[in-house]
């Protein structure tokens, strides 16, 4: 496959071949306004599998979820709500999860679901926007660490 300015495509076959299945088996609803955006997240969704292929897991996890975040704003359109952070209580609850993540990987028995109540918990307490804004990156990386987690252990990537 090589374009007429002589540039090779064969490498873009299996990526080709991926869209190319993802249109014919992905139903359209012609003449209604969300017709093309099922298409389009279930093309990204697909692209963005075979991208993380050829890329690496954290590649195919970011993918679908900006596929995701795609789909959100299809759905309801740019949303700005107050971050809603940084009060006593949340800051107790905070100092709250920090103890309890630290004791149940003390004593062997830590998972994911309270690295992640942590992690939450911190970007909850937290009101000034730059710190809050480190927090909830920290929170995608423990998200995006546990999805990869669950795919190696089940070797069944989510797409």
């Amino acid at each position: 496959m090589t374009t007429p300015a002589g540039t090779n495509l064969k490498p873009l076959a299996p990526l080709a071949r991926t869209i190319a299945e993802t249109i014919r088996d992905t139903p359209v609803r012609l003449g209604s306004p969300e017709g093309a955006a099922d298409l389009v997240a279930t093309l990204t969704v697909k692209v963005a599998a075979y991208m993380g292929h050829e890329l690496g897991t954290d590649a195919r996890i970011l993918g679908e979820i900006v596929a995701e975040r795609e789909r959100q704003d299809a759905k309801w359109g740019e949303q700005n709500h107050p971050d809603g952070t940084g009060n006593q209580s949340q800051q107790e609850r905070a100092d709250f999860a920090r103890r309890w993540c630290d004791s149940a990987f003390q004593s062997g028995y830590g998972t994911w679901a309270d690295v992640l109540a942590e992690e939450v918990a911190e970007a909850s307490a937290e009101s000034d926007p730059a710190k809050l804004r480190t927090e909830l990156i920290q929170v995608a990386a423990v998200a995006i660490n546990w999805i990869g987690a669950i795919d190696r252990r089940t070797q069944q990537p989510t797409t």
